[in-house]
């Protein structure tokens, strides 16, 4: 029996959902979370979507500050918006479905990279910057920079699905055809 067709199905049963969980969580004054969906639309829009008073900032204005931080977060968008889509396109080519998904799984997994390295990086120049100019807020806080910064901006569990999403594509080409121990009186047939 051949298995393949569940590394499709998985890879779009983890893609889907990955588009509307949160990838990063900022505790400020309150908690706001953003999802691919949030961030590709404000990317589009370039205003606050949802027009709600309590934001009183976005994403990218937060990131834009970086500029190699707001590249990667864009690149890492638009990376995902094409997997996303090349995932779901595959289920219409079902010759090359496991061609189109191990492309769909290698630019996944590498949203997923360019997110991290977004955030991470976020971090890294907003601590070397608070402490260049003496600390957050004054003398209080100099030396623990770092964890502030790690308690205000999270990530959050959205790129970690998408990662497992491309996993599953890459196996999807992986997965061999057939079963090499099948005898051969069974391959005759």
């Amino acid at each position: 029996m051949d298995y393949r067709f569940i590394f499709p199905l998985l890879t779009i049963g983890f893609i889907l959902p990955s588009f509307i969980l949160p990838w990063v969580v900022i505790n400020l004054t309150s908690q706001y979370s953003y999802s691919p969906l949030n961030i590709i639309l404000v990317l589009i829009n370039e205003k606050n979507i949802f027009n709600e008073p309590n934001i009183s900032f976005n994403l990218l204005d937060l990131m834009i500050i970086y500029v190699y931080s707001y590249f990667a977060l864009v690149s890492s968008m638009i990376t995902y918006l094409a997997s996303f889509i090349t995932m779901i396109l595959s289920l219409c080519f079902k010759k090359h479905t496991s061609k189109i998904l191990l492309v769909a799984g290698i630019l996944a997994i590498l949203s997923s990279i360019l997110w991290i390295y977004s955030i991470e990086s976020f971090k890294t120049h907003f601590t070397q910057n608070a402490e260049g100019s003496g600390g957050i807020i004054g003398e209080e806080f100099r030396g623990k920079e770092n964890i502030i910064i790690s308690t205000i901006i999270k990530t959050g569990i959205g790129h970690k699905i998408t990662i497992a999403a491309g996993v599953f594509a890459i196996l999807a080409y992986l997965w061999p055809l057939k079963k090499e121990n099948e005898s051969p009186r069974t391959k005759a047939k």
